[in-house]
C-alpha cells in the first residue's frame, strides 16, 4: 500500500501484464486459445418444416395409390385376367352347378335350348328298347372380352353335362388337359393327339361357303375318368384352318392327316357320360359365328383405327394391282 503527503492510504497499482517475448508467446497462448473453445459448445438444431413434410408425404401417397390402382386395373385388363380365366375353367369339370359356373365367370350373353341325343338308362337293370333319347340341354354363352369364348351344356336341373374352351387371340394361349396329353389351344396341332379311332365315329367336318368346322373325339377311359373330349378348329376361333378337301362326309385318310399335322386345334369339348356325339359335332365344339359375331367388344377408337387400316390396305392392294396391269 501506498501513503500520500497527507498519511492517506492510497490503491496500489494493478500489476502490469506479463510481457511475452517473441519466441514463447505463440507457445503460451495457444493452451488458452484451445482450452476456450473447448467450453464454448454450440449445439446443432437443424430447422424441420413439420407442416411442409406432411402434405409431401400425403402427396406421395395419394400418387402411389393411384398409380397402384391404374397398374391394378392395366394387371386385370390383360394378363391377370388370361390367368383369372384360366384358373376359372380349371375349376369346371361335369355335373357341377350352373350357379358355380356364374360364380366364376359371371352372368352369360347368350342362351338357347337344344336338343341332342343321350344314351338311356337302364331300369332296375334291364336295357330300354331303345337305346338313344332325345334330351333338351340348355346351351350357355360367356364371352371372355376378347380372348375367347365359353360354353355350357345343361341339363333341366341346371347341371353342366358339357362345357367348351374357345381361343380367339394369340394372347389367349391356356394349356389344357385331353385325358393323359397336355396341349396348348392355339398352338398344337391336331397330330399331337392320337389318330382318330377309324372303328368310332369321326372325325366330323364340315365346310361351305363361309363357315366351316372340324371336329375329332377322344376317349382314354379309367385314366381319362371316361369322359369323352372334342378336340378341333371352329371358325369362331383361332388360328383359322379350314379342311380344304372335304366333300360332305368323305374325305380320303392321307388328306386327313395331312390336314392334322397343320391345324392347330383353337377348341375343345368335354362331354360327360351318356352323350351321343353325331348331332352336335362338329359345329358344337365352339360357340355359333353368326351369334358372338353380333357382338362388338372392341373399343370404339380401335374399331375405327382398325376401319381405316383395312381401308388403306384395299386402296394400297387396289393401286399396286392397277400399276401391274398398266
Amino acid at each position: 500500500m501506498r501513503a500520500d503527503e497527507a498519511g492517506r492510504e492510497l490503491p496500489s497499482r494493478p500489476a502490469a501484464p506479463p510481457t511475452l517475448s517473441p519466441e514463447k508467446g505463440n507457445a503460451e497462448l495457444m493452451p488458452a486459445v484451445k482450452a476456450a473453445r473447448q467450453d464454448v459448445r454450440v449445439p446443432f438444431l437443424p430447422v424441420i418444416d413439420t407442416k411442409l413434410n406432411v402434405w409431401t408425404l400425403a402427396a406421395v401417397l395419394t400418387a402411389l395409390y393411384t398409380l397402384s390402382g391404374v397398374v391394378r386395373g392395366w394387371w386385370n385388363a390383360t394378363l391377370g385376367k388370361r390367368r383369372r380365366l384360366i384358373r376359372a375353367y380349371r375349376r369346371i369339370a361335369p355335373f357341377v352347378r350352373h350357379d358355380y359356373v356364374t360364380e366364376q365367370f359371371g352372368e352369360p350373353a347368350w342362351q338357347h335350348k337344344r336338343t341332342v341325343r343321350k344314351y338311356a338308362a337302364p331300369i332296375e337293370g334291364i336295357e330300354p328298347d331303345e337305346p338313344l333319347e332325345d334330351v333338351e340341354l340348355t346351351v350357355r354363352t360367356w364371352p371372355l372380352g376378347l380372348l375367347g369364348y365359353l360354353v355350357t351344356w345343361c341339363n333341366e336341373h341346371d347341371e353342366v353335362l358339357m362345357h367348351s374352351l374357345t381361343t380367339r387371340s394369340r394372347l389367349f394361349r391356356p394349356r389344357v388337359s385331353i385325358g393323359p396329353h397336355r396341349i396348348t389351344l392355339g398352338k398344337t396341332p391336331l397330330a399331337a393327339l392320337p389318330g382318330p379311332d377309324p372303328e368310332a365315329s369321326g372325325p366330323w367336318h364340315e365346310l361351305g361357303a363361309r363357315r366351316f368346322s372340324y371336329a375329332e373325339e377322344h376317349y382314354f377311359g379309367n385314366p381319362g375318368g371316361y369322359l369323352s373330349w372334342a378336340v378341333g378348329i371352329s371358325d369362331a376361333g383361332s388360328p383359322l384352318a379350314p379342311p380344304i378337301g372335304c366333300q360332305g362326309d368323305s374325305w380320303a385318310a392321307d388328306d386327313v392327316a395331312a390336314y392334322r399335322r397343320t391345324a392347330r386345334i383353337n377348341s375343345v369339348l368335354v362331354v360327360g357320360p351318356a352323350i351321343d356325339l353325331e348331332g352336335v359335332l362338329p359345329r358344337g365344339i365352339a360357340p355359333d359365328l353368326d351369334t358372338v359375331r353380333l357382338l362388338e367388344l372392341r373399343h370404339p377408337v380401335r374399331v375405327a383405327l382398325a376401319s381405316r387400316y383395312h381401308s388403306a390396305r384395299r386402296a394400297i392392294g387396289q393401286r399396286m394391282t392397277s400399276n401391274k396391269s398398266a
